[in-house]
């Protein structure tokens, strides 16, 4: 069977338990998930998750919706969550967000710029969300220089943005945006993507792909995401599958 990763999910936000969403995202190939931190609960659900479950792995970090409640204290928990379990494998998500601005401009910078030092300290790549923000994402990444990088997850931002952060040596995660009708702006950027900085994410419960849409997404649906964008490079869809393994286990260090 075809193997997939699911590089970014949030398993204790979907209406299965994590244990069926796994078991259901197994059958259908997808045999690693990154589950994602978006604020305090998550973080305590993320690092519990990884030790329960072998086949998932975790990113802990603050959203920019949530970044007003991150304290000095929260970026400590981070950092000893992240040194003390090898599982923890990213920092993030975290960014700029200015759609909802759930919390303020500065606030969001400042916890941003926080989450960046804190992955460099770490020796971990960024689980980056920018939405509405591509200016400031940039100017704050070219501000502070990291190691590793990191992936733009659920890029839907511009393909000056997209050629920029691949000449930075970023990554681009790609999820079922891609299949939307009016996604053709994306669909354009993942036809130019160099395939070795593709990453194939859910963001489940979010953005079911059709056929799905409007449905609660999970990873068991990595593999429908997979299909249109081999169809999208014209390649088989066990070429991107394995590059796309080739690529997070890259920038995760995934246990083998």
């Amino acid at each position: 069977m075809t193997s997939f990763i699911d590089t970014h999910c949030h398993l204790d936000k979907l209406e299965s338990t994590p244990e069926e969403a796994i078991l259901e995202a197994k059958e259908a190939g997808v045999q690693r998930m990154l589950t994602i931190s978006v604020d305090e609960a998550s973080l305590d659900f993320v690092s519990n998750a990884v030790r329960q479950f072998p086949e998932v792995y975790g990113s802990v970090g603050f959203h920019p919706h949530d970044a007003s409640a991150m304290t000095e204290s929260l970026a400590d928990k981070i950092r000893q969550l992240a040194k003390e379990e090898d599982k923890l494998v990213a920092i993030g998500e975290t960014g700029l967000d200015y759609h909802y601005m759930y919390s303020p401009v500065e606030v969001q910078h400042d916890v941003f710029r926080t989450q960046l030092r804190l992955a460099d300290e770490l020796n971990l790549p960024v689980v980056l969300h920018s939405r509405e923000a591509e200016t400031d994402t940039l100017k704050i990444l070219k501000e502070i220089p990291l190691k590793h990088f990191g992936v733009a997850h659920s890029f839907t931002s511009s393909f000056e943005m997209a050629q920029t952060l691949v000449e930075m040596g970023w990554y681009l995660g790609i999820n079922g945006i891609v299949t939307f009708k009016n996604a053709e702006d994306l669909r354009e950027v993942v036809r130019w993507l160099p395939l070795d900085r593709l990453l194939l994410e859910t963001d489940s419960p979010f953005l079911a792909p059709i056929p799905f849409r409007g449905k609660p997404n999970k990873p068991a649906h990595i593999p429908t995401i997979a299909n249109f964008v081999a169809e999208l490079r014209e390649i088989s869809l066990q070429e991107l599958a394995e590059q796309t393994s080739e690529n997070a286990q890259r920038l995760f260090k995934f246990e083998v």
